[in-house]
């Protein structure tokens, strides 16, 4: 029997939710495809299965660059294409998107997050308008994200695709069981509070680190731990040195194994102002934690609360069937000392709730469990069937 052949297109394997998407398919896709991973920069951190090709682009800022950088990717993707000659080619991120459409007919793009909060400026707006309809299908990772792609992007419903993000959720069990080195034991020998993301705006590590500064006042032993790196680190150290929580909140990087740190944790939190599908509330899910996230557009609410209204956001704090949602954040950035906003007091209110009731603490925890088998990889790739 003859191999279906399948190229995914994505700028870099380093980090997000596309390029963990990226690597669970890659692994989990049956051996009767071939897979050929195709980056724009060879860069690389999270596994895969299959060929790896680099198209060696360089990534800058200026538009003239963008677009010589853009041509010649796609005249390096149509070289491959012409000789892969792949059943699909199935792309993300919006520039590999709009180079895989050109590039090819049978090119799948995947919305990994509401586009109208990330392609609202004009160009890109009117790009996906005028070409997206033209891909063989649009992925999307939530009902929200697929509302938005239709309303505000006239994307016809019928090239729409809703499939959640997978995790490995037998792997991660097994990665979380590993032991802490010395210096982190520490640390989660007190009541730690985790996140995990990029330190970025949009993840707004921010407003968490300021509501923990409530909940230490509550939580004397209480520790908060963040998990990740990016463009907002030095911010936020500044913030914690200003608020006096040096020995409370501790910025320990990305981590090779993640689980581990997530599995001795007593609360996974996540404040982010936008998502698509939070690849880390799954993921927190499968190491058993309760979870408490602001109630942002989109994902959290199908996740925690699946059945209610993918439009409602909450206005207070909201005990759903599968964890805590809390209301959005302010956007504005205020001085570090500002008083907290009232859904920064809020969210400390729902973790020192769960720090302190542990009946609620253990039903949320084993409704994490019950939750994340739905987002198991051997469940989501058969809503890939249509690939077959």
């Amino acid at each position: 029997m003859v191999k279906k052949k399948i190229i995914f297109l994505i700028p870099t394997l380093i980090m997000g939710g596309g390029e963990r998407v990226v690597s669970e398919l890659s692994l989990g896709l049956p051996d009767s495809f071939e897979k050929i991973i195709v980056l724009f920069k060879n860069e690389v951190f999270y596994p895969y299965k299959g060929k790896l090709i680099s198209l060696n682009l360089s990534f800058s800022k200026g538009f003239l660059f963008k677009i010589y950088y853009f041509l010649k990717g796609l005249y390096r993707l149509r070289k491959i294409v012409k000789k892969e000659k792949p059943d699909h080619i199935i792309a993300f991120g919006f520039s590999a998107d709009l180079v895989g459409i050109f590039a090819s007919k049978n090119t799948l793009v995947c919305a990994h997050s509401l586009w109208t909060n990330v392609h609202g400026g004009i160009i890109e707006k009117s790009l996906i308008k005028m070409f997206f309809n033209k891909s063989k299908k649009v992925i999307c990772v939530s009902e929200a994200v697929a509302e938005d792609l239709i309303k505000n992007f006239r994307i016809k419903r019928e090239k729409i695709k809703v499939i959640p993000n997978p995790i490995d959720v037998g792997k991660i069990k097994k990665l979380a069981s590993f032991s802490l080195q010395l210096d982190y034991q520490k640390i989660f020998n007190s009541p730690v509070i985790i996140n995990m993301g990029r330190l970025s705006k949009e993840k707004n590590q921010y407003s968490l680190i300021r509501a923990f500064k409530e909940i230490k006042d509550k939580i004397k032993t209480a520790k908060l731990v963040i998990l990740g790196d990016g463009e907002k680190r030095i911010f936020l150290e500044k913030l914690i040195k200003e608020l006096g929580l040096g020995n409370s909140v501790y910025l320990l990087g990305r981590q090779d194994n993640p689980f581990k740190f997530l599995d001795k944790a007593k609360v996974f939190v996540s404040s982010s102002q936008r998502e698509g599908l939070p690849c880390s509330i799954l993921e927190a899910m499968a190491c058993g934690l309760p979870i408490i996230s602001a109630d942002c557009k989109s994902g959290p609410r199908e996740i925690l609360a699946p059945g209610t209204d993918t439009k409602h956001q909450a206005k207070d704090i909201e005990y759903a069937e599968f964890g805590i949602l809390t209301p959005i954040f302010d956007k504005k950035i205020y001085k570090f000392t500002d008083p907290l906003t009232e859904s920064e007091k809020k969210l400390a209110e729902a973790v020192i709730k769960v720090l302190t009731d542990k009946k609620l603490s253990d039903t949320l925890a084993e409704k994490s469990k019950q939750r994340v088998i739905s987002f198991d990889i051997e469940k989501i790739i058969k809503k890939w069937d249509f690939l077959f």
